[in-house]
């Protein structure tokens, strides 16, 4: 990546996550908040989902953040749904999507109900997000790096309008709710992406010495038990198992109980692979996705 150019700094993208609707309100009203941050970059705040942020809902019509795949952007009818909409509106702002995007860096807010910590979501290996993110591990003790690889122009997300991005997956909290001592958090740690930014268009933050990180690489998403799609779920995630993301799950461990209290146990992946790490598990908006959790990898890298 060349120099960081424009940033934009999303919350809201759905709209019952707070915190990032928070951040964004906050800094609109208090330029100087982070206006010292990054003076190298021209750094723009949005409120993604206005409609959604309104009815404190996840969304309104459909997910924002699964609306912008090229496909979606490109269509030739005028979608009915206010996600679609707004996605091509947003997608004229901060992009177009692809080679030719206004956007260099595109860090998107959210929340979680899971047991996630700060994690930072990356799609790409992109220098600057991997250095920066980096740092953040070493700097925050719960912060997290997931590896979500996303081949962009097919990607649904908001972040990938711009050249790079970071989702920021914040919790556990509670839809629809704030957590003061998260929002705080929160805020420290996109305030440091700016300044890393602003170190990385120096020159200085390139030549930091490599950092051992631990990285956690989507592998599948795993759904509930059902006797058929669309079905009522069978089981729900252990006890064993709630609140225990980025936490090794081995064969023969507990993974679901059933709703009779007998327990089904992890068997395993199908190529063999006998260990995994979940992420997102019980997350309550993925319940609609048939999402128990995310399951990865795991790996040691220097960044």
């Amino acid at each position: 990546m060349s120099l960081i150019r424009k940033i934009v700094v999303a919350g809201g993208t759905h709209g019952n996550e707070r915190t990032g609707v928070r951040l964004v309100e906050k800094w609109m009203a208090c330029p100087e908040c982070y206006g010292a941050c990054c003076p190298s970059a021209d750094v723009s705040l949005v409120l993604a989902n206005p409609e959604a942020m309104r009815l404190n809902r996840r969304y309104r019509d459909f997910d924002l953040n699964r609306s912008f795949s090229q496909v979606c952007l490109d269509a030739s009818l005028e979608p009915q749904q206010y996600e679609f909409r707004r996605a091509r509106e947003l997608n004229r702002i901060y992009g177009p999507k692809g080679v030719n995007t206004k956007t260099d860096l595109l860090l998107d807010v959210h929340n979680t109900g899971s047991n996630m910590g700060l994690c930072l979501i990356l799609s790409a290996r992109d220098p600057f997000t991997m250095k920066a993110s980096a740092v953040l591990t070493q700097e925050f003790d719960d912060a997290w790096i997931y590896y979500q690889p996303e081949e962009r122009s097919a990607s649904p997300y908001f972040g990938t309008v711009a050249k790079a991005d970071v989702c920021i997956e914040i919790g556990p909290q509670q839809h629809g709710t704030l957590d003061a001592r998260l929002f705080e958090q929160a805020e420290k740690l996109v305030k440091r992406y700016l300044e890393l930014a602003d170190e990385w268009n120096r020159g200085e933050l390139q030549k930091r010495a490599p950092i051992q990180v631990e990285v956690y690489t989507q592998l599948r998403d795993l759904g509930y038990p059902k006797a058929w799609a669309g079905a009522p779920i069978e089981a729900m995630i252990h006890p064993d198992l709630l609140g225990a993301d980025y936490r090794e799950l081995k064969k023969g461990d507990k993974l679901f109980r059933t709703f009779d209290g007998k327990d089904i146990l992890y068997e395993g992946e199908a190529d063999g692979r006998e260990s995994v790490w979940p992420i997102f598990i019980n997350e309550p908006a993925y319940y609609e996705k048939d999402i128990a959790m995310s399951l990865t990898v795991k790996s040691v890298e220097e960044w």
